[in-house]
């Protein structure tokens, strides 16, 4: 991990009424990138090379351990961010306030993966990406404390996002035998090879010594008007409501998708299949240096999209005592219409998914006891999704964006916190959760998944954690925090494999700290994960090429830290 940040914020009083805030912010990431720790391999090795994760990368050597990899692909992953916004307090009248936000927003993102966790070229990929965004803010708020407050306002954005990613497979292979490796074995693999199981004229998609390239430009622009308000109907009833207008539009233009030689040479243009022979499937063969190259090669496509949709809350709260609140709420949720931008193997890859809307019901409850030393929160959730948009990854690599017809999820939290003496606090947290996909489909619609449940979504979660400044030392305070997270099973992807589902599991953390009687210094030391347990956090079915590919949690971690106020 190597990351550095910097924030600046300049408050400007106009005048009594007016008042303006210009936040600046930098940051950069620039870390060795995460490992993959590829599980699963198949009796071949992965790829079918014959490579292991073992120490001397033989099936019969010693396995690498949980915080071992073997990888040749290890240049820094590079993130950049950059952001300034400007906030506008003017205060219009004694009842009425004016804000606008303006923000600015530019990152970049260099991503060189060894997909495989390998040595060899079998599986690399390299994303490059960059974001514009300019958004505008207006709205005017009540400044009252009467029965009726409200917001009413007016919201745009404008990004603008070029994307590139190369996947590149078996690119050490000299598959044309002719002691060089560079396009003419892509050519080779790609289109003469029938005979041995790969080409395109033997319905293969994914070939070796190849490289599979694409690039876009990525435009949206979003504007919308909203309100929202509440009204103190009595002294235990509040009513709340909102409403916003939304409308989107974007098109993703100069979207080219190469198949390239390992050298990086274009050899076809695989977004253009174009009239083949009867029973053939693949694009073009396009040689280098041939009349019409470089503009077939090169042809680009488009796609635009617009949508909009009307979105709101609605809610009731009742506060029966000063220390207790009820409250039932609903509201609807709308995600706009979305490009893929995985499409790198076929015409059909490039497209695009509808929109996404959530229905979403909650009720709880929030309540304080014995002069505030016990608070005990809850709720119950139902979640109902139409058009969920997520990522089917499939065992060849390929990653096209869908939509499921319709999925739910149905949960409920329980918050509580104690305080049994001035020095101490205890916190406790239950998450249930259940969720169901109701009707769709993975696979180009051949696999129907209903039943399944949804990625990332453990049945249980807990966590606990304990807070004491009861020791004192050197006219100071030692602060001592202890806590831990449980998490049920969970799947990661849509077929619900339990082969690459993360079983249930907890890790603890904890952190000791001196507090300088002054309040101008705190210095404390860290540890996460202490046990070192190793668990995943994603996890992707790749058995095509010998290996399931798999990103662990972070292991154990120890630090210090210190905070100065001046």
């Amino acid at each position: 991990m190597d990351q550095w940040g910097a924030r600046l914020s300049l408050l400007f009083k106009v005048s009594d009424a007016v008042s303006a805030t210009l936040r600046l912010s930098k940051s950069e990431q620039n870390p060795q990138n995460y490992a993959i720790m590829a599980g699963d391999i198949a009796p071949t090795g992965i790829g079918g090379t014959g490579y292991f994760r073992t120490n001397t990368g033989a099936a019969d050597g010693i396995p690498l351990a949980d915080d071992q990899v073997a990888q040749n692909c290890t240049p820094k992953r590079r993130q950049r961010n950059d952001a300034a916004s400007l906030t506008i307090d003017w205060s219009l009248t004694p009842a009425l306030a004016l804000t606008s936000i303006t923000s600015w927003d530019q990152g970049s993102l260099f991503n060189p993966e060894g997909t495989d966790g390998a040595p060899i070229d079998i599986v690399k990929m390299v994303g490059i990406g960059k974001t514009r965004q300019v958004t505008q803010d207006i709205r005017i708020k009540s400044a009252t404390d009467g029965r009726f407050d409200f917001i009413a306002g007016a919201y745009y954005q404008h990004e603008a996002m070029p994307d590139s990613t190369e996947n590149r497979i078996f690119n050490f292979l000299d598959f044309d035998g002719d002691g060089l490796v560079n396009f003419q074995d892509c050519a080779a693999s790609s289109f003469f090879a029938g005979a041995f199981g790969f080409g395109y004229p033997a319905g293969v998609a994914i070939n070796p010594s190849c490289r599979y390239y694409n690039s876009f430009d990525q435009i949206r622009n979003s504007w919308a008007i909203y309100s929202d308000g509440s009204f103190q109907a009595s002294q235990t009833i509040k009513l709340r409501a909102g409403v916003r207008y939304n409308h989107d539009s974007g098109a993703q233009k100069n979207a080219l998708n190469q198949l390239r030689g390992p050298d990086g040479v274009p050899i076809a243009n695989l977004g253009f299949f174009g009239n083949q022979p009867e029973g053939y499937f693949g694009p073009a063969l396009l040689i280098p240096g041939t009349p019409g190259y470089e503009s077939a090669v090169t042809a680009t496509r488009r796609q635009d999209v617009q949508t909009s949709a009307v979105t709101g809350h609605v809610g009731i709260d009742y506060t029966p005592t000063e220390k207790s609140l009820v409250y039932l709420g609903y509201s609807r949720g709308y995600r706009s219409a979305a490009f893929n931008a995985q499409f790198l193997f076929t015409p059909e890859d490039f497209t695009q998914v509808r929109p996404e809307t959530l229905d979403s019901y909650e009720m709880g409850f929030k309540t304080a006891w014995l002069a505030n030393r016990l608070q005990f929160n809850g709720a119950v959730f139902y979640c109902q999704y139409k058009n969920q948009q997520l990522i089917d990854v499939r065992p060849t690599g390929q990653q096209p964006l869908i939509n499921l017809d319709k999925s739910r999820i149905v949960g409920a939290e329980l918050d509580l916190i104690a305080k049994p003496a001035a020095s101490l606090t205890l916190h406790a947290g239950l998450g249930l959760l259940n969720t169901k996909v109701q009707r769709g489909a993975v696979a180009g619609g051949l696999v129907d998944i209903a039943g399944h449940q949804l990625p990332d979504a453990p049945r249980t979660s807990g966590t606990l954690a304990v807070d004491s400044d009861a020791f004192h030392a050197l006219g100071g305070q030692v602060i001592v925090d202890l806590d831990g997270t449980y998490a049920a099973k969970q799947y990661f992807e849509l077929l619900n494999e339990d082969r690459i589902a993360q079983p249930a599991y907890a890790v603890a953390a904890a952190r000791i700290a001196f507090h300088g009687a002054d309040d101008r210094y705190e210095v404390g030391v860290w540890g996460r994960n202490l046990t070192d347990k190793f668990y995943l956090v994603s996890a992707v079915d790749l058995q095509a090429f010998g290996f399931d590919y798999r990103h662990r949690g972070q292991p154990r971690m120890l630090g210090v830290d210190a905070t100065f106020h001046f």
